[in-house]
C-alpha cells in the first residue's frame, strides 16, 4: 500500500506543478490525457494486489508491460516535480507582480497625477516568458530522461572485473577468485531466471567462492525457484549468502528456513548470520565473515553502531593470525568494524550506487558515507556494488553488476 499512496502523491505533486507551468492542462484534452495516465500508472500496481497476485505480483501478459510504464510515468513525473516546482513559484510570483500593476494601470488611465504619484511595478516580461518556455519543455526532458533510464534498467547486467591487490597477500591466494551478487531483489521485474544467470555468470568466470551480500528477494512467492537458482553454483568453495535489510521487511523466519532446507539438502550455498565460515586454498586459510543487517527500533546514527558494534563482536569472535581474514556486509557503513578486526577485504551491496551517476559521479553520493565502488584504508580495502538487480528498473550511468575480483599480491 505504501508503493500506491506514494504514486498517487507524485501524481498530484507533478500535476500541481504543470498548473503553474503549462496552464492548459487545467482543462480539455491535456487534463483528461495526464489524468488518464496517472490513473493506469496505479492500476499498473492497484490491479495484482486486487486480484490476488500480492503486491510483488504480475498480471499474465499485460502485467510487465503495464509495471514497466508505470515505473516509466512516475520517474517522469516525479522529475517534473522535483525540478518544476522551483520554476512554478517564480513563475507564480510573476504573475502576482502581474496582477498588481493591472490595477495601477487602470487607476492611472483616470487621472494622470496619479499615475505620477504611483510607484512604477515592472514585470520582466522577458523572464516570464523564459519560464513559460521552460515550463513547457520540462516534461519532454523528464519523458527523455525517464525513457533512457528505463531501457538501461531493464538492460540486465553486465560482468565488472575487479583486480585487488592485498599487502603481504599469501603467494597460496594470489590469482584467489571472488564472485559478488546483490541486491537482486526478485520481484515484480526481476524473476528466478535472472538470478540463475547471474550465478551462471560466475560458473563461467571460474571463481573460486560466490558470494551473495543481500536483498536477494521481494517476492516470497518466488522464493523456491530463487534458491534453485543459486543452488546452481559450481565453485570449488560453494557460496555464502548474508542478509539484507529486505529480506527482515519481506519474511525474515521463511528466508532462513529456505538457506537452511537448502545447506540441508547438501547445496553448495551456505548464509553466514554474525558468524564465520573457514575454508582452506592451496594450504592458506580464509575465514570469511559474514554480519547481519543492523536492524533494530532506534534509528539514530548511535543506534546503528552499536547493532553494528554487537555482529562484529560476536561474528569476528575466533579469528586468528594465520587466517586471511574477508568479510561480507550488506550495509557498506560496517567498514571500519571489518577493519578494527583484520579484515582485508570487505564486499558491500545496499546503496546501488544511487542508480543515477552523472560522468561517474553518483547523484546522491551524499545519502552514504561509502555509495559506490573502491575504497582503501591502511591495509583494508572495500568494494561497494552497484547492485545486480534493482526494485524499480531506471539506471543512468550505474549499470547492474556481477563482480569478479581476482586477489593480487601488493609487495
Amino acid at each position: 500500500m505504501g508503493r500506491l499512496l506514494f504514486i498517487v502523491l507524485v501524481n498530484l505533486g507533478s500535476f500541481l506543478v504543470l498548473r503553474q507551468l503549462w496552464p492548459s492542462i487545467r482543462e480539455g484534452w491535456r487534463r483528461q490525457v495526464f489524468l488518464g495516465l496517472s490513473g493506469l500508472s496505479v492500476l499498473a500496481f492497484a490491479l495484482p494486489l486486487t486480484l490476488g497476485f500480492g503486491e510483488h505480483g504480475v498480471l499474465p501478459v499485460v502485467g510487465m508491460p503495464l509495471k514497466l510504464f508505470s515505473s516509466g510515468w512516475v520517474v517522469a513525473v516525479g522529475l517534473v516535480m522535483l525540478l518544476g516546482w522551483p520554476l512554478a513559484l517564480l513563475r507564480s510570483r510573476s504573475a502576482r507582480a502581474q496582477a498588481r500593476l493591472v490595477p495601477a494601470l487602470q487607476s492611472g488611465q483616470e487621472g494622470s497625477a496619479l499615475v505620477a504619484a504611483a510607484p512604477v511595478v515592472e514585470v520582466d516580461m522577458e523572464r516570464r516568458s523564459l519560464l513559460t518556455g521552460v515550463g513547457r519543455a520540462l516534461p519532454l526532458l523528464a519523458a527523455g530522461t525517464s525513457s533512457a533510464g528505463i531501457v538501461a534498467g531493464s538492460s540486465g547486467f553486465e560482468v565488472r572485473q575487479v583486480e585487488v591487490r592485498l599487502r603481504s597477500l599469501p603467494r597460496a591466494l594470489d590469482g584467489f577468485r571472488i564472485g559478488q551478487i546483490t541486491d537482486i531483489h526478485v520481484g515484480a521485474f526481476i524473476d528466478a531466471a535472472y538470478v540463475r544467470a547471474t550465478v551462471e555468470a560466475m560458473n563461467k568466470a571460474q571463481v573460486d567462492l560466490q558470494v551473495m551480500t543481500g536483498d536477494l528477494i521481494d517476492d516470497l512467492t518466488q522464493l523456491d525457484e530463487t534458491m534453485a537458482a543459486l543452488e546452481t553454483c559450481q565453485a570449488p568453495h560453494g557460496m555464502l549468502a548474508i542478509l539484507g535489510n529486505h529480506e527482515h521487511w519481506r519474511g525474515i523466519h521463511p528466508i532462513r528456513e529456505a538457506y537452511a532446507a537448502s545447506e540441508r539438502r547438501g547445496s553448495p550455498v551456505r548464509l553466514l548470520v554474525d558468524e564465520a565460515h573457514v575454508l582452506e586454498h592451496a594450504g592458506q586459510r580464509v575465514r570469511v565473515v559474514g554480519v547481519d543487517y543492523p536492524m533494530g527500533r532506534g534509528r539514530g546514527m548511535s543506534a546503528k553502531a552499536d547493532r553494528m558494534r554487537r555482529s562484529a563482536e560476536v561474528a569476528f569472535r575466533g579469528t586468528s593470525a594465520d587466517e586471511v581474514v574477508l568479510c561480507l556486509t550488506h550495509h557498506p557503513d560496517f567498514f571500519p568494524f571489518a577493519l578494527e578486526r583484520g579484515a582485508r577485504l570487505t564486499l558491500a551491496g545496499h546503496t546501488h550506487g544511487g542508480q543515477v551517476a552523472i560522468l561517474g559521479m553518483p547523484l546522491f553520493r551524499f545519502a552514504f558515507d561509502y555509495m559506490l565502488g573502491r575504497y582503501r584504508r591502511g591495509d583494508g580495502q572495500l568494494y561497494v556494488s552497484g547492485g545486480t538487480g534493482h526494485w524499480l528498473p531506471f539506471r543512468l550511468g550505474v549499470p547492474a553488476e556481477v563482480s569478479i575480483f581476482t586477489l593480487r599480491a601488493d609487495t
